[in-house]
C-alpha cells in the first residue's frame, strides 16, 4: 500500500467520523501516512512540529487517539512511557524487542487472512483486523547481551 492510500484511509476515518480535516489534522495524517516507523507521541510532535510549529501537541495527541479509536491506526503499547503507533494497516507481524523496543514489520509468508476465514466459518466472527506480535530480541540487542555475558564470565575468572 502507498503513501497516498494510506493517506486516504487516515482522512477518510476522521471525515466518516464527522471530523473537519483542519490543516493541522492533515498535516499528522500526512506523516503518518509517509513514515515507515512505529512513532511515539513524541516522536509524532518533535516531527510534524520542525515543518508546522503552529499545531499544538494537544491536537497532535487528540488526532492520534481519534485516529487509533476509530481503528485507522493501532496503539502499540509497553507501558507509559513506550507507546508507539502501527500505521500499516497490510497484514504484517511486528517484531517487538523486548530490549531497544524497536518494532519491524514482517510481512512475508502469512496465514493471517486463511486464519480470519477459518475463524469466521467456524465461530460467525468477522474480523476487522489482524494485529499479531512477537516480542524478543532483535540481532544488536542479543549480540550487545551475549558480549555483557562474556565480560561478565571473563571479569569473574580468578
Amino acid at each position: 500500500m502507498n503513501s497516498k492510500q494510506r493517506l486516504d484511509i487516515f482522512t477518510g476515518a476522521l471525515q466518516r467520523a464527522g471530523l473537519r480535516l483542519t490543516p493541522q489534522r492533515r498535516a499528522v495524517c500526512e506523516y503518518l501516512a509517509h513514515t515507515e516507523q512505529h512513532p511515539s507521541p513524541y516522536q509524532v510532535y518533535a516531527d510534524v512540529t520542525q515543518a508546522h510549529p503552529e499545531i499544538s501537541r494537544a491536537t497532535i495527541y487528540n488526532t492520534l487517539n481519534t485516529l487509533q479509536q476509530l481503528g485507522a491506526i493501532v496503539e502499540l503499547s509497553f507501558g507509559a512511557e513506550h507507546t508507539h503507533y502501527d500505521t500499516n494497516p497490510e497484514p504484517h507481524i511486528n517484531l517487538i524487542c523486548l530490549r531497544c523496543h524497536k518494532i519491524v514489520d514482517y510481512a512475508g509468508e502469512l496465514a493471517l487472512e486463511e486464519t480470519s476465514q477459518r475463524i469466521f466459518q467456524e465461530t460467525g466472527f468477522q474480523s476487522a483486523a489482524a494485529k499479531v506480535d512477537l516480542v524478543g530480541f532483535c540481532t544488536e540487542c542479543r549480540e550487545q547481551r551475549l558480549a555483557e555475558i562474556r565480560a561478565q564470565f571473563q571479569g569473574s575468572k580468578p
